[in-house]
């Protein structure tokens, strides 16, 4: 759909080349708004976007949402969107450079959409629930288990889910009301994260969600989400994913100082010597 739209954008009105422009950056939420709504969120209006699905080779929008739908759920791999993205860049012997400004450029992306009064609830809630469980299977779980480490220096009670390996409906015992679940979900969207993220809710947990949209699948259940903004590919959200939780973190410490010093020291006086060898 993005390349498609992509060819044609230049031979649009100028109205629906905003419509265009609003499909190919933001195609999750396309996939769940309305014709009356796309048209608000790009200044146009209904008819606009219905001129834009004709000119598409659709019989309406519907028809391009449906498409739309299809393509961000079949299962394709999103390495392939990656190794296509960068084979555009072309074998430049400096093409690090190009690569590194393009997450610079996520990065500072994904810093502006972030709402601090919804990053200060994340904050708060995370300091004061009696356990933290991390949610992120398979490309997700690094990001996961890097945040649960580092949560660890914050506060006790931190937990990384394991649902190959544990029964989910175990793992949730002890989730309730006074618990935090943090879930990674992105493109390609998994069902089991879904439906253990449901369940979390259910259960009356608070959910913060980080994804690739705030109208993913997984913002149903969510209270708090927050997107993390790049190209096509989710291998590309790398940079600002951990940016982001990085700041995340430094937010936690930012609020909760003394504890963090305290288990610092405590850490240093358990270690002695046995893990770490200093550099010469």
């Amino acid at each position: 759909m993005k390349g498609l739209v992509h060819r044609e954008i230049l031979k649009l009105p100028r109205g629906q080349r905003k419509v265009a422009e609003y499909v190919m950056e933001r195609p999750h939420e396309v996939a769940v708004c309305s014709g009356s709504e796309l048209g608000e969120r790009t200044g146009t209006s209904e008819s606009t976007v219905i001129r834009f699905s004709y000119n598409m080779g659709f019989t309406g929008y519907p028809a391009l949402q449906k498409a739309i739908r299809e393509e961000l759920y079949t299962p394709e791999s999103s390495f392939s969107d990656y190794q296509d993205d960068k084979l555009t860049i072309g074998e430049e012997s400096r093409i690090f450079e190009k690569v590194m400004e393009r997450d610079q450029r996520a990065i500072a992306e994904t810093a502006r959409g972030i709402d601090p009064v919804q990053l200060d609830r994340a904050v708060r809630e995370i300091l004061t629930a009696e356990n933290i469980s991390v949610l992120g299977l398979r490309a997700s779980y690094p990001a996961a288990s890097w945040l649960a480490l580092m949560l660890r220096f914050v506060r006790d009670g931190v937990h990384v889910m394991h649902p190959q390996a544990e029964d989910p409906a175990l793992s949730m015992a002890l989730t309730d009301s006074r618990s935090v679940v943090i879930v990674f979900s992105f493109h390609r969207y998994l069902k089991e994260t879904l439906e253990i993220t449901d369940l979390a809710k259910k259960k009356g947990a608070f959910v913060i969600g980080i994804s690739d949209s705030l109208s993913a699948p997984v913002s149903a259940s969510c209270d708090v989400l927050f997107s993390i903004e790049s190209g096509a590919s989710t291998v590309d959200k790398a940079a600002p994913l951990f940016s982001f939780l990085n700041a995340l973190v430094a937010a936690l410490c930012v609020k909760n100082p003394a504890e963090v010093k305290k288990r610092q020291e405590a850490a240093r006086e358990i270690d002695s010597g046995f893990y770490y060898v200093e550099g010469i």
